[in-house]
Order: structure tokens, then C-alpha cells, then sequence
């Protein structure tokens, strides 16, 4: 029985490889799987602007890089949110203990600077000690002077 499977092996001239390597973005000394790989990279995403050269990348640094920078785009960006969660959360530490805010609005403050980052410079705008942070005043007997009052009830000691 005859084989039925036939390979086709074709043979680049030096010229043809050179201008293929360097449309691709590749060294004239690259592997033949490495532009077939950004070949196949290429007809994946066509049309975006660094196709080319992401295709390279790819071939050059392989498919488990590839997964590697997804993951650690992706933990950039969490660990991004929580630090911006952070920074927020400390913004408003400081307005309620410099009297901007009462702690009654941290939350509706929070949300504000979460959906707008620009409130945060709103707040910082309030001047401190808007909301009174210690007593404002109280009464002695002394304050009031003996001579104001012209009888002293029972009850008042």
C-alpha cells in the first residue's frame, strides 16, 4: 500500500526569507517555527497597530509567557484597585480628623471619590474644622458672674 500523505517542502531563496523576516519584525536568522508562529499570530489579530511586533513577541517568548503577562496584568490591576481603595480610605481619615467631614459620611464620601476622583479635591477644598472637633464651650459658676443673677433659686447650686 502506498503512503498517501505527501509533503510539500518548499525552499525560500535568501532574498524571499530576508524581506519575510523583516516584514514580520524578525531577525533574517529566525527559525522557521518561530515565523510560523508569528504568521499565525498575525491572522489571529489582524489590524491592530503593533500586530507585527506582538507577533514577534509572542513567537520569541512563547505561549506561556503570553499566559504569565496576562496574569500579572491582571494582578496589577487588582492590586491598582485596592490601592486606590487604600489611598481613599485614608483621605478620609484624615478629613474626619481634621474636622472636614463628620464619620457619619465617610461612606457617601468613599463613593463620591470611588465613582469621581475629582471629589477629591472638593474635599480637600474644605476648610478644617468644619465640623466643630472639640467642645465649644461650657459654663462655670465664675462665668456668669454672683452679681447677674439678683436671687439664687433652691435648686441652683
Amino acid at each position: 500500500m502506498a503512503d498517501t500523505t505527501t509533503a510539500t517542502e518548499t525552499t525560500l531563496s535568501a532574498e524571499l526569507w530576508g524581506r519575510l523576516t523583516e516584514a514580520l519584525g524578525l531577525a533574517a536568522d529566525t527559525a522557521a517555527e518561530t515565523v510560523v508562529v508569528a504568521v499565525e499570530e498575525l491572522t489571529i489579530a489582524p489590524g491592530s497597530e503593533n500586530a507585527v511586533a506582538a507577533a514577534a513577541v509572542l513567537a520569541s517568548a512563547g505561549r506561556n509567557a503570553l499566559d504569565q503577562l496576562k496574569a500579572d496584568a491582571e494582578q496589577g490591576r487588582v492590586l491598582a484597585a485596592a490601592a486606590r481603595k487604600r489611598d481613599i480610605t485614608d483621605l478620609l481619615t484624615d478629613s474626619m480628623r481634621r474636622g472636614k467631614i463628620p464619620p457619619s459620611r465617610e461612606k457617601h464620601w468613599f463613593n463620591l471619590i470611588e465613582a469621581d476622583p475629582t471629589m477629591a479635591d472638593t474635599l480637600a477644598s474644605i476648610p478644617d474644622n468644619t465640623i466643630p472637633m472639640k467642645e465649644i464651650g461650657y459654663g462655670t459658676g465664675d462665668d456668669f458672674g454672683d452679681n447677674d443673677v439678683v436671687e439664687t433659686a433652691p435648686w441652683f447650686r
